[in-house]
């Protein structure tokens, strides 16, 4: 697996249209120095991850985001932070698959549950705070973390 940083987020959006390639919305919430992240139940293949899904025909990265959080989370976050793109790829055990992926930065207030479960699309996630510093998420997920850790202890 390899990632490869963009500079701006108009640069990875040119590179996923003339490319063809797929453009996906991961959402880094933080409550706190806290990071939310999600296991598929029943646990399988897919480890930790963060709520993330695809760009549809005629959204912004930013209203993917929105979207995806709340269909996956159900929680609706005042509007994301925009952290950085990259392109992320990946030899899967089915498939080579090159895709441009657009981390956004959420707060969740401090009363949103520690734990909560929630069905989405036919899949059902757990969901977890783990520290921000160390989520141990799978995928590379944790490829924009220096970004989101920059908004935690801002210089």
């Amino acid at each position: 697996m390899s990632i490869t940083p963009f500079r701006t987020l108009q640069d990875a959006r040119h590179r996923a249209a003339t490319h063809h390639l797929r453009e996906k919305a991961v959402c880094f919430v933080t409550r706190g120095q806290d990071l939310l992240v999600m296991d598929h139940v029943p646990a399988g293949s897919a480890g930790v991850q963060l709520p993330a899904g695809g760009v549809e025909p005629g959204e912004t990265p930013g209203q993917a985001a929105t979207r995806e959080l709340w269909e996956e989370t159900g929680l609706t976050l005042p509007a994301p932070t925009y952290l950085t793109s990259y392109l992320w790829e990946a030899q899967l055990p089915d498939r080579f698959t090159r895709q441009v992926c657009h981390a956004f930065l959420f707060r969740a207030p401090p009363g949103t549950p520690d734990t909560w479960e929630r069905d989405a699309d036919g899949e059902h996630f757990a969901f977890r705070w783990m520290p921000a510093l160390a989520p141990r998420l799978d995928w590379e997920m944790d490829a924009a973390l220096p970004w989101a850790h920059a908004h935690l202890n801002p210089v």
